[in-house]
């Protein structure tokens, strides 16, 4: 993995993925950390007062941005004397609005990878990224790692793959991911979780497609039965010791399953695995 891209926003959720990133590429190799900072400053803060009936002018706002940008080159610096010589550590600072910012990034600086955390179920407003995540991992053109709030980094070696086995061709994007070595290569514990009784006709078909797909991986097939197709595999990473789940793209993917039933509700009720959501 060449780049990751790791917005940041000073919170104690921002500082929980700074954390787990530095236990990651221990494990992963990667060339360069960016790190990204949103300082927008609406018009409305430009010319209203704030709540101590102070109005900014542009000198105070030049100030406050050098003060973040300093404290962002500190934190940039000091994750560099925790990842070691060998991982590139930068700093950037943006006054694009969050969303905008992110993705103004990943067109210039093509990571591999953004890292965000999610603090939904610590409580609502400690994190601006939390309360973005979910616009984030939608709209990212590039996969995104979602870090629960307080998650420590587990080296990674059993991932959770929920997969509709009507499109199990959709595994093959794990093929490419294991073939570019942008990845740890854990085993994989295939997930299909469907409402009633558990169809097993085309069983020896999916036993041979997911043979060719996932050839060069050690994996485990497994088959739930729930109603609630989010509940089943959340139900299910509960009770199996797992250290991410990974989310394929397309129309029969974990993450449109995520979609129907309220993303941010599921990764709230997520609060013990990092998921990975692939594009």
């Amino acid at each position: 993995m060449k780049t990751l891209l790791i917005p940041i926003d000073f919170s104690a959720t921002s500082g929980n993925v700074l954390r787990y990133a530095t236990d990651f590429v221990k494990d992963v190799p990667v060339e360069r950390i960016i790190l990204l900072k949103s300082y927008y400053t609406s018009m409305a803060a430009q010319l209203l007062p704030s709540v101590d009936f102070v109005q900014l002018d542009a000198q105070a706002i030049s100030d406050e941005r050098q003060k973040t940008e300093s404290h962002v080159k500190f934190i940039a610096h000091k994750l560099l004397k925790m990842c070691g010589a060998s991982v590139r550590v930068e700093s950037g600072i943006s006054d694009l609005p969050l969303l905008r910012a992110i993705h103004v990034a990943i067109a210039a600086e093509r990571p591999d990878l953004v890292m965000i955390g999610s603090d939904h179920r610590s409580g609502a407003g400690q994190s601006p990224i939390g309360e973005q995540v979910i616009s984030i991992a939608k709209t990212s053109m590039v996969p995104v790692m979602v870090i629960p709030a307080s998650l420590r980094y587990q080296h990674i070696k059993q991932a959770l793959v929920p997969c509709d086995f009507s499109a199990i061709s959709r595994l093959a994007i794990l093929k490419g991911l294991q073939a570019s070595q942008q990845w740890l290569h854990p085993e994989l514990m295939v997930l299909n979780v469907a409402p009633g009784k558990i169809n097993s006709a085309h069983e020896e078909e999916n036993t041979g497609a997911l043979k060719g797909l996932l050839d060069s991986y050690a994996y485990r097939v497994y088959y739930a039965k729930d109603e609630n197709v989010v509940h089943g595999i959340l139900n299910f990473s509960k009770h199996h010791e797992i250290q991410l789940i990974i989310a394929l793209p397309g129309h029969y993917s974990f993450f449109r399953n995520l979609t129907h039933y309220s993303i941010t509700n599921a990764l709230a009720v997520n609060a013990h695995q990092p998921v990975l959501i692939l594009k």
